[in-house]
């Protein structure tokens, strides 16, 4: 089928491309309203779609939004991408996706290529990763304004935030175990010593050390997955195991019930499981896992109405944190009626 252009549209109303154009975009010059009339109603008839891409690459205020995320394909990433693109979409906004591959090069190199594109905006979901402070990526000057999503700025660039409340959620998830009266809790996290996962680590250990206990019992591994099922399955194969885990985020967690099964242990009879993140696999593992978090839409509106709200203004916005709380299933071993 042959694509309709603006062209056909200008010959069926019987003006020019030009006038079309100034019609669809709402401007910059006025339209009588007999042409304008005219214009829309060869839209209408030919079904014409404008090439919204082409149309915000011309624009100097584009109402598409660049979005870089490490890895769409994790649950995490996945759900707060269709969140984010939701938002926009309830925004009149396009969303360009980028994958950063948790490489700091590929991240920044995506931001530059966004930023070129004159996209009205870009969220930037920066990769989870030790790298020296001079390495990150400098979203400050793009030329376009950025907001920092689900991880904060770097102390040297002067760029809003958009985040969860991690360390209130590493701390909720503790007590919660606590309050099961469990004492030897131990602590799943990542390698990286800053950002989220970092923070809610630190959440429980907040929340441990409150309480008197032993913040020893932490495991820490890398992106591998199948390397991290190893740790896992060795960590619970100790003589002096936890009897409790807090994950940080919801895909150690299910690899945490994963290795239990594979080394005998019953969850939660045996061992307790709390992830974070609140995605949706985690309800429907087995048994469903107990974890913190926040309504990804809830997430992605912030963000895009934050990256508005600096676009509008021309300048920084206060930083967002929004609070997370508790969706207790069975993993932990709270009882059916609690849920």
């Amino acid at each position: 089928m042959q694509r309709i252009t603006r062209d056909d549209v200008a010959r069926l109303a019987g003006t020019s491309t030009a006038v079309v154009s100034y019609v669809i975009n709402n401007g910059p010059r006025p339209v009588a309203p007999a042409t304008r009339a005219r214009v829309l109603a060869a839209i209408a008839e030919l079904d014409y779609r404008p090439n919204l891409v082409a149309r915000a690459l011309r624009s100097t205020r584009s109402n598409t939004i660049g979005l870089i995320v490490p890895d769409s394909s994790e649950a995490f990433f996945t759900e707060l991408v269709h969140a984010v693109e939701r938002a926009a979409f309830a925004d009149d906004s396009l969303v360009l996706l980028g994958n950063s591959g948790y490489s700091q090069t590929q991240e920044a190199r995506y931001a530059r290529t966004l930023a070129d594109m004159r996209v009205g905006g870009v969220l930037l979901v920066r990769s989870e990763v030790d790298v020296p402070r001079a390495a990150h990526t400098g979203a400050a000057g793009l030329g376009v304004p950025a907001v920092y999503l689900n991880y904060r700025a770097p102390r040297n660039i002067d760029v809003t935030s958009v985040t969860l409340a991690n360390r209130q959620g590493g701390r909720v998830a503790a007590e919660h175990l606590l309050g099961h009266a469990y004492r030897r809790i131990g602590c799943l996290t990542g390698t990286s010593r800053s950002g989220p996962v970092a923070d809610r680590a630190r959440g429980w250990a907040d929340a441990i050390r409150a309480a008197g206990g032993d913040t020893s019992a932490v495991q820490r591994t890398g992106l591998d997955r199948r390397a991290a099922r190893g740790q896992v399955k060795a960590w619970l194969r100790q003589g002096d195991r936890p009897e409790a885990v807090f994950a940080a985020a919801d895909g150690l967690a299910l690899d945490v019930l994963a290795a239990a099964q594979e080394v005998g242990l019953r969850v939660p009879e045996d061992l307790a499981v709390v992830g974070f993140g609140a995605t949706e696999p985690a309800a429907h593992s087995w048994p469903p896992l107990t974890t913190v978090g926040r309504s990804f839409d809830d997430l992605g509106r912030a963000a895009v109405s934050a990256l508005k709200a600096v676009r509008a203004e021309g300048s920084r916005r206060p930083d967002q944190e929004l609070a997370v709380s508790l969706i207790p299933r069975r993993s932990c071993g709270c009882p059916e009626d609690y849920m």
